[in-house]
């Protein structure tokens, strides 16, 4: 916990959620992968809580972010599957957006005196041919930077350096609150997108397995 300014801030804990979109049960080190290490992750684990059995809202992106966001279940904004296009939200009954007027994770911390900041796979609405979606600002994230799936800033460059763009928006973001409360989320992709390390990256699995696709998932999972 870190000590913030003024006495009615000194008690308020901040908060580093990260998220990753498709990083299977057993893909850390610490849930049993026996060739990627993961001593990031495993840290995290060890210094914290480890969960070994729980369940989720939803094994799809758009739902799962709703309902982390929200707290609600997603079906109470027909959010049953991800945000695609126009043609194609409509095929399958759902909005092209989360309503802009729920109450979010971003909203409770900012009435709380927090600074608010969301970097990764958004996901909840804009992109493709959706042009008019609320930026995550107006959920209640004073910052932010989204992958295509999203509306607003947005990242750029190979695909490779993503995360870590994502990774130093982080950091920045907590030095520059590091004695206020703050509530940074940190979503990366990279085990969901197509899988695209750094050249170099792949030849250290070409020891552990024959399987191309193996060789850069077990890439893109170590660096991330």
């Amino acid at each position: 916990m870190t000590m913030a300014k003024g006495d009615d801030q000194a008690a308020k804990t901040n908060v580093v959620f990260l998220f990753i979109d498709d990083m299977g049960f057993a893909d850390p080190s610490c849930f049993g992968n026996p060739k990627v290490k993961t001593p990031a992750i495993d840290a995290l684990a060890a210094a914290g809580t480890k969960f070994t059995q729980f369940y989720v809202n939803s094994p799809i992106c758009s739902p799962s972010r709703v309902a982390l966001t929200t707290g609600c279940y997603q079906q109470r904004f027909l959010i049953h599957s991800y945000f695609n296009s126009r043609s194609e939200n409509r095929r399958r009954a759902m909005p092209d957006f989360l309503p802009a007027d729920v109450t979010t994770m971003g909203d409770v911390f900012k009435q709380a005196g927090y600074a608010t900041a969301h970097f990764g796979k958004w996901h909840m609405g804009g992109g493709r041919d959706v042009h008019d979606a609320p930026t995550p600002a107006a959920y209640g994230f004073d910052e932010h930077l989204v992958n295509f799936e999203g509306i607003g800033n947005r990242v750029t460059g190979p695909k490779h350096t993503w995360t870590q763009q994502y990774v130093d928006k982080t950091i920045d973001f907590i030095r520059r609150h590091r004695n206020d409360p703050f509530l940074v989320r940190l979503f990366p992709n990279d085990v969901h997108d197509n899988h695209e390390p750094k050249p170099e990256d792949i030849e250290k699995w070409k020891a552990v397995t024959e399987n191309p696709f193996e060789q850069k998932f077990f890439a893109v999972l170590e660096e991330m």
